[in-house]
């Protein structure tokens, strides 16, 4: 006699099944998401670090070349070649040929660039990578991403040192030994929840 029991799944069943690898997978694209946006930040802060540390560059070989380093930067008597915009000065340095570069910290030239920026007044390099003596002073950004509301820099390891006026509160904070002409500085960035920080010293040539 036929049977009449028939094989196979219920609707249930398959809808119970499609349910299950529907998780599964959301599973699987969520941790390939995760994967790429870690890929990405870490790639990010890889570009970051490589920045900061060709601005510490660029700061220590102009302090190498350079005579003097103004203790207040926002003094009348030290005027940056270049226009400032309401940022702040910290590192004015007077070369031998009487021409000063300026550091400066605050707000972008241009929506191109992240948060606060870091910005280079001085003489142009030529191709061999030095200073141009015959260049006018241009206006350069350094670096981006800098952190606007740091904590107060206290790492200064200097003996005898001399605090860079208002600097202290700010992403790049210095301060100087007038007796040995050694210069100390810190960088701070920000990129999202995470900060980035590094500085350097150099000695200058005054």
């Amino acid at each position: 006699m036929p049977s009449d029991r028939q094989f196979g799944f219920s609707l249930i069943e398959l809808l119970l099944a499609s349910s299950l690898g529907l998780v599964v997978l959301m599973a699987v694209i969520q941790a390939l998401l995760g994967e790429q946006r870690l890929g990405q930040e870490l790639g990010e802060l890889l570009h970051q670090r490589q920045q900061l540390q060709r601005a510490n560059d660029l700061i220590a070989a102009d302090l190498r070349r350079g005579l003097t380093l103004a203790a207040d930067p926002l003094a009348s008597h030290h005027q940056s070649a270049c226009s400032l915009a309401r940022r702040h000065p910290v590192l004015h340095v007077d070369g031998p040929d009487g021409r000063s570069t300026t550091y400066s910290v605050g707000s972008a030239p241009s929506p191109i660039w992240r948060g606060w920026v870091l910005m280079r007044c001085g003489q142009a390099f030529g191709s061999d990578g030095g200073i141009n003596p015959g260049s006018k002073a241009q206006n350069r950004v350094v670096l981006d991403g800098l952190d606007p509301a740091p904590r107060p820099w206290d790492g200064c390891a200097l003996p005898n040192a001399t605090a860079i006026v208002a600097s202290q509160a700010l992403p790049l904070a210095a301060c100087m030994e007038r007796s040995t002409g050694l210069v100390q500085w810190q960088l701070r960035l920000r990129l999202g929840p995470r900060q980035q920080e590094g500085g350097g010293s150099a000695l200058m040539k005054g």
